[in-house]
């Protein structure tokens, strides 16, 4: 894909605008003339409503460069925004520092379907990581927007971000943005000489597989498996059906650790979720022990052990604590209207399952009832039958002889 990097070529400001991203993405900056703040730089930034935040940074690539995220605040009329520093391709961490501050200034808000974002950077020049070279015309940028319709909600400047749903880079000349910030910003964004640059769709797809994998492994495949034993009464399908699941739920974990440490709010594995997870993951790898061991001793031996015991009670507890571990998950993941979708797929599978076994169970009856003595007597005519009418003698007729049936005295 071709980024679009435009420059405003006006005295006090310079400007980039993508046209990549839906709407544009518009940053502006402008560094006074003033020796008693030489640190100092306004800035303009705005973009797309729909995004769930957009942001700009200084530097070539996210680590070590220092960002400027805007996002929706608590209320959703207003905005907050976020400094933060990169440490790698990971979730940026807030930045804060003492002698830093930004201070927001008119327009800022959300404006004809947009973020808008004015202010001034207090003593911003320079970070722990990195600094900005104010008299360079080609500083390395950065920008990025979120998800659509995910709205972060929040007035917290530590807020967790989802992963960016585009990407780019850039290059401004600052040479350019030197000059009075009396008329900073400017009214037009458009007039400007275009330079190419590449920029790129992104998606975080880890998470979603892993969703994927443990719901259908713990909603799913599970439950049918216990159907398979209980209901139908065959083992070697339970324990197919088992073993698969296993298998996905040892996957779908380590695709959940592996996207864990992308995000501030996971990198440090001590959420509920995360704990949780990990001791059923545990105990699902030791129930599956269990159930082996115990079905090849109840072959050879035919007696129950305490080991089967134990597989027998901590299936259904290990599923039902992970359904509800599923909820916390698509919290964690930022994705609670995800729940709804999630409840009713384990309301479908609930009453299929429920049908089958009713079914089964009515089934088991209808058969029970076939092989009952009574039912095979009926079925082989092993039972007194009644007397054929060859059998039945015949009564001589009202003033018959009984000998030939002629009138008595004729």
């Amino acid at each position: 894909l071709l980024l679009v990097v435009t420059h405003v070529a006006a005295d006090g400001a310079s400007t980039f605008v993508s046209d990549k991203t839906r709407n544009n993405l518009t940053f502006s900056i402008n560094i006074p003339n003033d020796a008693g703040a030489p640190n100092d730089f306004h800035f303009y930034l705005s973009g797309p409503h729909g995004n769930s935040w957009i942001g700009v940074g200084f530097g070539k690539e996210m680590k070590d460069a220092f960002m400027l995220v805007a996002y929706t605040n608590k209320n959703g009329k207003n905005l907050t925004l976020s400094p933060r520093v990169g440490t790698g391709d990971v979730e940026p961490s807030y930045y804060y520092n003492k002698t830093s501050s930004i201070e927001l200034k008119a327009p800022t808000g959300i404006q004809d379907g947009r973020y808008v974002v004015t202010g001034i950077c207090h003593n911003c020049r320079g970070w722990h990581s990195g600094n900005i070279d104010f008299n360079s015309t080609a500083q390395p940028m950065i920008y990025a927007v979120g998800p659509d319709e995910l709205y972060l909600n929040s007035d917290a400047k530590d807020a967790g971000l989802r992963r960016h749903d585009y990407y780019g880079t850039f290059t401004m000349d600052l040479q350019t943005a030197w000059g009075d910030p009396a008329a900073f910003p400017l009214g037009n964004l458009s007039e400007a000489e275009a330079t190419d640059r590449k920029g790129y769709n992104d998606h975080e797809y880890s998470s979603s597989v892993h969703a994927v994998f443990m719901v259908g492994a713990f909603v799913v495949m599970f439950p049918v498996g216990v159907f398979y034993l209980k209901v139908i009464g065959n083992v070697r399908w339970h324990y197919y059906t088992q073993a698969l699941g296993v298998i996905v739920v040892v996957v779908g974990a380590g695709l959940g650790l592996g996207v864990s440490h992308y995000y501030n709010r996971s990198k440090h594995y001590n959420s509920a979720h995360q704990l949780i997870g990990i001791v059923v993951v545990v105990l699902i790898l030791l129930q599956a022990i269990l159930g082996g061991v115990h079905h090849r001793i109840f072959k050879a031996k035919h007696q129950p052990t305490i080991m089967g015991i134990i597989h027998r009670f901590l299936g259904p507890i290990l599923i039902c604590v992970a359904i509800i571990n599923g909820v916390l998950g698509f919290n964690l993941a930022q994705a609670s209207h995800h729940n709804i979708g999630y409840a009713i797929v384990i309301v479908i599978v609930a009453v299929l399952l429920l049908g089958a076994t009713l079914f089964q169970i009515r089934r088991r009856r209808r058969q029970e009832a076939y092989n009952t003595p009574a039912a095979h007597n009926f079925r082989s005519a092993d039972y007194p039958q009644p007397p054929s009418s060859n059998d039945i003698p015949l009564q001589p007729a009202h003033g018959a002889s009984p000998a030939d049936g002629r009138p008595m005295g004729a």
